[in-house]
């Protein structure tokens, strides 16, 4: 039976065939006919994505990631415990162990939670399993599910944490070993360190125990180190971008874009309904077409296991040929049929009035500053009142890997596509051509929230749809002051930078 996305896939070459070779007139009628094509063909696209399972309407991805926080300041309560730090004297025992187990039981249903989320991942499974049994927990529903998947995957780690839990003392010197390196190799982290502890105390392996824990404590050491300076760091550009934004408050002209300067916001042209709409259409579709070749070019192909290099290219390159395209759209539907140059079509200004590159240089990390207030605020009020648990977007899992491999040149991949490749293309489709082209027909409140509810709806971030929409208000009220979207790039730029390093400092070894 033919696939469902290839038979969308044959209508599209039919539909733009026949618009290319046909008369004027019945070309018109299917373009009409492509029009609504691609648009059935999104719906069905968004729809699928929106009910995936993967994906939690509360920010499935963040379970995981959070899960992984707490055992991370788990791990470091019992460094400083073990070797009677200060941060830890003069406390009760009780008291500590207590705040160790609340965080284990709270990761322990994170994880159930992930992986309730992915019922076919064995890895997710297994790290229930070694968690559960670290605080004392029933594994025996988890373990019977690992091996009911029948996986070669999950066969080898069902096999793994039998050796570990049932009879490690039973294993020879040569089956340790093998044991010792399945886990090394299946295992990362806090579930590589806490299975290798466990297997050398049981079986009673002095030195290996020492350097496992050894290497465990100096990892927690050096995440507190990371993490206080990653608090310090945001407790200051937190104060900073409050002190922005009551400065733009201020001395903010009663208008904010003055009358003579309109024109140079809005559009050069007035776009119709239409070519803007054909421009978002043409763009998911080709997205959509592009991610359906793709995912069945690499259907057996993990990326995630095929090195940190090899996934920060793969994302760059797809992020590449599946963003751009909208890029693309913007010039050939819009701007070039009207005779309008890029650059000004899309706002992209070098120099505005009396400001120069460095000052719309500026300005970008002024809205960066201004952006920290808000958008933990935004995260803070989703958090409370919408249930988020963090960003579902499946990026998060590619970028942890590249955190955790600790890889130099993977990582400079990774910031050249948030830092680079994601505001480029983003401000020109969001800022450059939508916001300007709504300001050519209303004001700037109602420019500012339909551009923001695109920009965040358009990423299917359920869990992070509140922030996203703060933060295109905020590039959309920058570029309304500077009438350039440089300033908007630059602190799009440093915003996925700023995240990307923060999840290296926290998820690094």
């Amino acid at each position: 039976m033919a696939d469902p996305n290839f038979l969308w896939l044959y209508g599209f070459v039919l539909l733009i065939g026949g618009s290319l070779f046909t008369k004027d007139k019945i070309k018109r009628v299917l373009l009409g006919a492509l029009l609504v094509y691609a648009t059935a063909f999104v719906a069905q696209g968004l729809w699928a994505s929106s009910h995936s399972p993967a994906k939690s309407a509360k920010g499935g991805l963040g379970s995981s990631s959070n899960a992984e926080v707490l055992l991370k300041f788990e791990s470091a309560i019992n460094t400083f415990q073990r070797n009677a730090t200060s941060l830890v004297a003069g406390q009760p025992i009780e008291v500590v162990n207590k705040q160790r187990e609340t965080m284990l039981a709270q990761a322990e249903e994170m994880f159930k939670k992930a992986s309730a989320d992915t019922p076919s991942d064995p890895v997710s499974m297994a790290r229930v399993v070694v968690i559960a049994h670290e605080i004392g927990h029933p594994t025996k529903t988890y373990r019977e599910r690992l091996a009911a998947l029948n996986t070669e995957k999950s066969k080898a780690l069902s096999q793994m944490l039998d050796d570990l839990y049932d009879h490690p003392k039973s294993l020879d010197a040569t089956q340790r070993k093998s044991l010792a390196a399945k886990i090394e190799t299946e295992f990362s982290g806090w579930f590589r360190s806490v299975s290798l502890m466990r297997l050398y105390r049981v079986t009673k392996q002095t030195e290996p125990l020492k350097k496992v824990t050894d290497e465990f404590d100096q990892a927690n050491m050096r995440f507190v180190a990371r993490f206080t300076m990653l608090m310090g760091f945001i407790i200051f550009a937190f104060l900073g971008g409050l002190i922005v934004i009551l400065a733009t408050l201020f001395t903010m002209p009663r208008r904010v874009t003055a009358p003579e300067h309109r024109e140079q916001v809005a559009s050069p042209q007035k776009f119709s309904p239409l070519t803007i709409y054909a421009v978002f259409i043409g763009w998911l579709a080709t997205q959509q077409i592009i991610g359906v070749i793709v995912q069945t070019a690499l259907k057996d192909v993990h990326l995630l296991q095929q090195g940190a290099i090899v996934a920060g290219t793969a994302t760059f390159l797809l992020y590449l040929i599946t963003n751009g395209p909208g890029v693309l759209w913007v010039y050939f539907l819009a701007l070039k049929p009207r005779g309008i140059k890029f650059l000004e079509g899309v706002r992209l200004r070098f120099k505005v009035d009396r400001n120069g590159p460095f000052r719309l240089i500026v300005y970008g990390l002024f809205t960066w500053m201004a952006a920290i207030p808000c958008v933990v605020v935004a995260y803070l009020i989703a958090a409370k009142y919408l249930g988020s648990q963090g960003s579902s977007n499946p990026i998060i899992s590619v970028v942890m890997h590249a955190a955790r491999t600790n890889n130099i040149a993977a990582t400079m991949i990774f910031y050249a596509t948030l830092a680079v490749l994601a505001p480029i293309c983003e401000e020109i489709l969001f800022r450059g051509f939508l916001y300007s082209a709504l300001r050519k027909y209303w004001g700037i409140l109602p420019s500012m929230l339909l551009s923001a509810f695109a920009f965040a709806g358009i990423h299917l971030d359920a869990g992070g749809f509140l922030p996203l929409f703060t933060l295109g208000m905020l590039f959309a009220f920058t570029f309304e002051r500077t009438r350039s979207i440089l300033p908007c790039m630059i602190a799009h730029g440093l915003w996925n930078g700023g995240t990307f390093t923060m999840v290296l400092l926290v998820f690094s070894p």
